[in-house]
């Protein structure tokens, strides 16, 4: 449970929580505002088996647009065994639930499934002000 607001004076990509080559992270309860990006941005499609619920987002991508509060890219497959069944090219899904999201000031879409984002299951939560989703380059169960 968190706060983060105000994020971006010196580093102006970053994001209340950036995830590059990890898997199976809880973000759960926080409030995330006033940020230049994205608040929530998944890098990578590494493993899966994320969940992202019960959190407020608002005032987010402030100094940049083309995507929505919560984005993520996926341009290459891993190895990985998190499927419990041996090693494993295809992720566990990343769940997407119980949020609420208005994508205000820059945001376009509720959730950016972009540049090829696979396996994402955004279900039971609340956008205002969004789009919809945008889904890039082929990405499956997004």
């Amino acid at each position: 449970q968190n706060v983060m607001s105000n994020l971006g004076l010196y580093q102006k990509q970053s994001s209340g929580w950036g995830q590059s080559k990890a898997c199976q992270n809880i973000i759960r309860s926080n409030v995330m505002f006033n940020l230049p990006r994205a608040a929530i941005n998944f890098n990578d499609g590494l493993g899966g088996g994320n969940l992202v619920d019960r959190n407020v987002i608002f005032n987010t991508c402030r100094e940049s647009g083309d995507h929505g509060p919560i984005n993520s890219w996926d341009r290459m497959p891993f190895l990985t065994n998190t499927n419990g069944f041996g090693p494993s090219f295809q992720p566990l899904p990343t769940h997407t639930t119980q949020n609420l999201i208005l994508a205000n000031y820059g945001a376009s879409q509720g959730f950016d499934n972009d540049d090829g984002s696979s396996y994402y299951a955004t279900h039971g939560n609340v956008f205002y002000s969004a789009d919809g989703f945008k889904m890039d380059y082929g990405g499956h169960d997004s």
